[in-house]
C-alpha cells in the first residue's frame, strides 16, 4: 500500500510558502501568488518575493492577490524599486484586497508606474473588498488571456 503522505510533501509545502517578517506569501499552482502584507513593505521584502516567485514560476506569467488590509506603509523608495524591477513584467495582473482610500491611491500610482516602465499593454490591476471577488477576477482574466504562452495582458486599473 502506498503512503498518502511523505516527507517530500513537507518540502513541497515549504517551497510554496514564504514568510518574511510579518508578511506571508503562498503560491497556488499553476500561476497564483497570494500575499498578505502586515505593517510596512520594504524594497528588501519585494526583492525576496520576486526571488521566491522566480524560483517557482521562472519566466511564466502569474497573478497576484495582495491583501493590503493591514499594510501601513509603502515608502517612495520601495514603490520605485518594485516598479523598476524587471521581474514585474511576469505579473499578468494584481488584485488588491482591502485597500484603504490612501493605500488605493498609492497602489494606483504604483500600477501606473508599472505601465510606464513596461508599456500600458503589459499590466492589469483591480481593487476588491473581498478575496473571493479578487479570485473571481483572476479566474476571469486568466480565461480572457488564454494560455500563458499567448500575448501579454493589456493595462487596466479597475475597481471591483
Amino acid at each position: 500500500m502506498r503512503a498518502l503522505w511523505s516527507p517530500d510533501m513537507m518540502d513541497i509545502e515549504q517551497k510554496l510558502t514564504l514568510e518574511i517578517g510579518p508578511h506571508h506569501a503562498r503560491f497556488f499552482p499553476p500561476d497564483l501568488v497570494r500575499v498578505r502584507w502586515v505593517g510596512t513593505a520594504s524594497a528588501e521584502v519585494i526583492d525576496a518575493l520576486f526571488q521566491w516567485s522566480d524560483e517557482l514560476v521562472g519566466d511564466a506569467r502569474y497573478f497576484v492577490i495582495a491583501d493590503v488590509t493591514n499594510l501601513d506603509a509603502v515608502g517612495p523608495a520601495t514603490r520605485k524599486a518594485a516598479a523598476a524591477d524587471t521581474r514585474s513584467i511576469h505579473i499578468a495582473g494584481i488584485a488588491f484586497v482591502g485597500a484603504s482610500a490612501y493605500m488605493r491611491a498609492l497602489m494606483v500610482l504604483f500600477t501606473k508606474a508599472l505601465g510606464l516602465f513596461y508599456g500600458e499593454d503589459k499590466f492589469r490591476a483591480a481593487f476588491f473588498d473581498e478575496e473571493a471577488e479578487a479570485l473571481a477576477w483572476v479566474n476571469a482574466t486568466r480565461a480572457e488571456l488564454g494560455p500563458a504562452s499567448q500575448a501579454r495582458p493589456r493595462a487596466r486599473v479597475t475597481s471591483g
